[in-house]
């Protein structure tokens, strides 16, 4: 008996040692000398984002990512450099992972709305102060706004849709609370109760009925078309395609299928705005790190179908913090996790940094000391699948990486 505690002692250990090889963290001087730190002050403001500008300077499409959709630190550090995008390297057009009717709407009406009221177009976690503060700058320097999600994140569309069929003097009662209907048929969808008989009608009947509004609008007179009836035929679409792949998922249930014809949906939208509406403009992208990754092992996502598009043109710059609290989706707050003992974590490489915000460009990255970048590692306190992984080959997600010391909740709205 006392031989097989032993035996079983000694086991244990094996594994322990054998995990705690995984721990060996990177050199600490060479990572210092290698990251470049952005200089923010207190605030997370007045940054010196030139070894950054200087990555991008050539590129048309920055995406900037978030590690979840509820950091304070992460926000304003963002807009920091937003604004230098904008004041030094020309960048005049930010589209978000927000949907692409509301924030239309929002952007033609910009000019009498508050920053506050800008915010309602964004899905709730992004009504707070950090993007108040953003549309300020947006609102001064006449940036233009878009979103670019498949999903409805407020109620602004429903005017810009009335206002176009009365430009286009259509019939506003052919077919009343499109709107209104589409809410309702959507609660019914997500509703995890829901089964494929009882929906597919009422669905079905919705979907012909946006089929038919759009029908009616590209009938119309193609001369009074202007942006705003680009957006809405858009948003019409977007409305259909929702519906379409919802009421699939109701019946087959195929969480993969359902997430990436989002993705793909979301890819088509930027891939529209950048073909037609901000032709041969500079353009940033604001979405969850999991969304502008080039690559994910088990799920297809925005970003590696805008790289197999755009290439060459694209800089994707993931986003991570070390230490605090965050909001997550259901607008409760949050602790990060503590870093890993038995195996490399991000947040190892983030707490041997000594700056509040740190950069560092993957492709300039390729010996034994950064092999980090090239190898699995943890990152706890994001999504990465629908299977609940939490280790990345940040060299196959990232061209580069921005490091935040630590985050706390935003300030709602």
């Amino acid at each position: 008996m006392i031989r097989k505690k032993i035996l079983l002692i000694v086991l244990i250990l094996n594994v322990f040692l054998l995990n705690a090889q995984d721990l060996k963290l990177p050199n600490s001087g060479y990572l210092r000398k290698e990251t470049k730190s952005i200089d923010v002050d207190s605030n997370y403001t007045n940054g010196n984002w030139n070894p950054l500008l200087e990555k991008v300077k050539n590129k048309r499409i920055v995406l900037l990512g978030e590690q979840n959709h509820g950091s304070k630190e992460i926000f304003i550090s963002r807009n920091d450099l937003i604004k230098s995008l904008h004041e030094k390297l020309d960048f005049n057009v930010i589209i978000f992972e927000s949907g692409i009717g509301e924030l239309a709407s929002i952007e033609i009406q910009k000019n009498t709305l508050t920053p506050t009221q800008m915010t309602y177009g964004f899905f709730s976690g992004w009504r707070t102060k950090e993007f108040t503060d953003l549309m300020k700058y947006v609102k001064f320097n006449n940036i233009s706004i878009s979103g670019f999600d498949v999903q409805k994140t407020g109620s602004s569309f429903e005017n810009l849709l009335i206002s176009t069929l009365k430009k286009l003097k259509l019939n506003l009662d052919q077919y009343p609370d499109l709107e209104k209907r589409f809410d309702n048929e959507k609660r019914k969808l997500t509703n995890r109760k829901a089964v494929f008989d009882s929906v597919q009608n009422s669905t079905l009947t919705l979907i012909n009925d946006f089929k038919s509004q759009l029908s009616i609008i590209e009938k119309s007179d193609s001369q009074k078309f202007d942006n705003s009836t680009h957006f809405v035929t858009r948003t019409l679409k977007n409305r259909i395609k929702y519906l379409e792949y919802f009421l699939e998922f109701v019946q087959d249930q195929d969480w993969n299928k359902r997430w990436e014809a989002r993705d793909y949906m979301m890819y088509s939208n930027i891939d529209w705005l950048l073909k037609t509406v901000y032709k041969n403009q500079k353009v940033i992208v604001i979405a969850h790190n999991f969304h502008i990754s080039k690559f994910n092992e088990k799920l297809e996502v925005m970003g590696e179908f805008l790289n197999q598009e755009y290439n060459s043109e694209i800089y994707t710059l993931g986003i991570f913090a070390g230490t605090g609290t965050f909001y997550n989706n259901r607008g409760q707050e949050e602790n990060l996790t503590p870093a890993s003992d038995i195996t490399l974590d991000i947040k190892h490489i983030i707490n041997l940094l000594q700056n509040r915000v740190n950069f560092l460009d993957i492709s300039s990255m390729g010996n034994e000391k950064s092999s980090w970048l090239f190898n699995e590692i943890i990152v706890n306190d994001t999504f990465i699948d629908l299977s609940n992984s939490n280790k990345l080959v940040l060299s196959k997600n990232f061209d580069g990486l921005l490091f935040i010391d630590e985050i706390s909740v935003p300030e709602k709205n």
